[in-house]
C-alpha cells in the first residue's frame, strides 16, 4: 500500500481518538472522504437522509461518545448541515465537520462548477 491520501490520514487520526462512525450524505466533492472511510480500519459509514439529519446524528453521538465526525460536500451540503453544527458548537460538543471541496486545480483555474454561485469564488461558505 502506498502513501495514504489526505482524507485517509485525517480519518485515521480521528479514528485514533475513538470515533468509530462517520455521519453524512455522499456527495461528489466528498467522495474522497467517503472512499477513505472504507479504507481506514475501525470506521463505519452512517448514511443519513440529508445533511441536517447527519449533523443532528453526529451531535447525539458526540453527547454519548465525547466527539463525532460529520462529512458533507461543498456548498449546499455544508450549508444544509449548518444549524446542527452550530447547535453542537453552542453546547461545546466536539463535532469534526469534514467538507469535500473542489480540487485546488479547479479553484486555481477559477472554473465555474456546480455548488457555487457561478462567480468562481470557492471561499464563500464559512460558518
Amino acid at each position: 500500500m502506498g502513501q495514504p491520501t489526505v482524507a485517509e490520514y485525517t480519518l485515521s487520526r480521528i479514528a485514533a481518538l475513538g470515533i468509530d462512525r462517520v455521519f453524512g450524505v455522499p456527495g461528489d466533492y466528498a467522495f474522497p472522504i467517503d472512499n477513505a472511510v472504507e479504507v481506514v480500519p475501525g470506521l463505519e459509514w452512517v448514511g443519513c437522509a440529508n445533511e441536517l439529519n447527519a449533523a443532528y446524528a453526529a451531535d447525539g453521538y458526540a453527547r454519548i461518545r465525547g466527539a463525532a465526525l460529520l462529512s458533507t460536500t461543498y456548498g449546499v451540503g455544508e450549508l444544509s448541515a449548518l444549524n446542527g453544527v452550530m447547535g453542537s458548537k453552542a453546547h461545546r460538543l466536539p463535532v469534526f465537520h469534514l467538507v469535500g471541496m473542489p480540487s485546488e486545480r479547479i479553484q486555481r483555474l477559477r472554473l465555474i462548477t456546480h455548488h457555487n454561485l457561478g462567480d468562481t469564488r470557492y471561499d464563500r461558505f464559512h460558518p
